[in-house]
């Protein structure tokens, strides 16, 4: 009699746990597909700005989208509509910056604003994933501006004592310059490849901030398998949403791009000497880098000007360069290009060559490198070293050599 009440007690249970397993299951589909479809929202918030303070809903990626907006009452806000699609859309309180959140449908929203500093509380997990990771990037990426400020200040401090050495004779100006040369020679961290480690790491599969990340990679002939096969992995139900088609192009473009090796393109842009480009005076070259660049751009500027100073180094090693602007401004573009004695290589890249550049190889922001291969005009890298870099030459030399 025992024996059958506890068997009976064990069915029960058994029962129950994959009723709970099932229901489980089911409420994680439906919480799923609701991601794909249209949905209701509220957001509360509490905030420093004055009454009467516009606060409004925007998309983040495109600024000019204005969803909702209300204003402050007596230290608060709540906006609420109908979203079409779940993703990130920032907050704006007028006069300060703006507040990045990702907003869903079934999920509640907790808005508090302090002196510009802001903290959320939600039950979204796309949401909270993205605010783990800003807090991890924000971390590093202090940790990495105190680093960066350490070795500034040993270097400087090794450097003063030089003129000391030099007359010591003892091998210690010898040992220090050794030294400084390799604390400027060692690569700060970038912080931007913790986006890559986030879409990287399996437990994000069922995360729409890791597609919505693909943003800020960038892929090359060495990761872009990697990240194939995550895409491949990711939520099936979720392949279905806008980020995710994002990424899978990005991907699919690269992929397709060292798979079927496409050729640079015939373009005709012109120099500052109004000549046209002709390839084919390179042809004997060991490589081509195209440098793409913009006048408005400084941190291209401060590219071209260092790419320009290694031109003798680059062609002893059987390398030529030359220099191609993204910009709209023709005048400008003539007096960057002489202020940088980028000489009779430097060429304007007209409407037609620009979409043709962003089309086939994603080139819209500058600096960016092409590496291409003078005798076949086949592409051999999308993403070529950065040339302000300490191992530009060592990274150039080592891929020669492989190729």
């Amino acid at each position: 009699m025992k024996i059958m009440k506890f068997v009976n007690y064990f069915c029960l249970i058994s029962v129950l746990a994959l009723g709970t397993i099932a229901c489980t299951q089911k409420s994680e589909s439906a919480k799923t597909a609701a991601l794909l479809n249209s949905f209701s929202y509220k957001i509360t918030g509490k905030t420093t700005a004055r009454d009467g303070t516009q606060v409004s809903l925007v998309d983040h990626d495109n600024k000019l989208q204005q969803f909702v907006k209300t204003q402050v009452a007596n230290g608060q806000f709540v906006l609420e509509g109908e979203l079409a699609m779940a993703g990130f859309y920032d907050i704006q309180i007028k006069g300060m910056e703006a507040y990045t959140l990702f907003v869903e449908g079934g999920s509640d929203y907790d808005l508090s604003e302090n002196q510009g500093k802001f903290t959320l509380t939600t039950s979204s997990q796309n949401a909270k994933d993205f605010i783990q990771f800003n807090t991890n990037y924000q971390q590093r990426e202090q940790e990495e501006k105190n680093k960066t400020a350490n070795k500034s200040q040993q270097i400087r401090q090794l450097e003063s004592q030089l003129p000391s050495m030099a007359a010591r004779n003892d091998g210690s100006y010898e040992k220090t310059v050794d030294e400084i040369q390799r604390l400027s020679g060692n690569a700060a961290f970038n912080p931007r490849t913790l986006y890559a480690d986030f879409i990287l790491d399996s437990t994000h599969r069922s995360s729409l901030v890791l597609p919505y990340f693909f943003k800020y990679i960038s892929l090359d002939q060495t990761n872009y398998k990697k990240f194939d096969a995550t895409l491949l992995s990711f939520n099936t139900d979720l392949q279905k949403h806008p980020y995710f088609k994002f990424a899978r192009e990005k991907v699919d473009r690269v992929k397709d791009f060292y798979e079927n090796m496409p050729v640079f393109p015939a373009i005709s842009p012109m120099n500052v000497e109004r000549d046209s480009l002709n390839l084919k005076d390179i042809s004997k070259a060991k490589m081509l880098i195209a440098a793409f660049w913009r006048t408005s751009n400084t941190n291209s500027k401060a590219d071209m000007e260092m790419l320009r100073k290694k031109e003798s180094q680059l062609n002893a090693m059987g390398v030529r360069v030359i220099y191609f602007s993204l910009d709209k401004d023709l005048d400008k573009w003539i007096k960057s290009s002489k202020e940088l004695a980028l000489g009779k290589q430097s060429y304007f890249l007209n409407y037609n060559d620009q979409a043709t550049m962003e089309n086939d190889f994603g080139i819209d922001r500058t600096p960016s490198y092409l590496w291409i291969n003078p005798q076949t005009f086949q592409i051999l890298s999308l993403s070529g070293e950065d040339p302000a870099m300490p191992q530009f030459l060592g990274k150039l030399k080592e891929f020669l050599a492989k190729n």
